[in-house]
């Protein structure tokens, strides 16, 4: 059920993501620079919700070759 919920955020992130692109599109000044950095904070947000649900903990110092 957890990862239920974490693929509902990734996927809301996205769609938050998409959502600010338009509204950075259709104006200028701040609303087009608070559009982008929404953009980047969703984008930001969702690569580490994915880190999450892929596990999370991957430390390459541990690795034995």
């Amino acid at each position: 059920m957890d990862q239920i919920v974490k693929v509902a955020i990734v996927f809301l992130l996205g769609l938050f993501a998409i959502l600010s692109l338009v509204v950075a599109g259709g104006g200028s000044g701040l609303q087009y620079w608070g559009g982008l950095g929404f953009f980047v904070l969703c984008v930001l947000l969702s690569f580490y919700a994915v880190h999450e649900l892929t596990g999370g903990n991957h430390n390459s110092s541990d690795e034995t070759h």
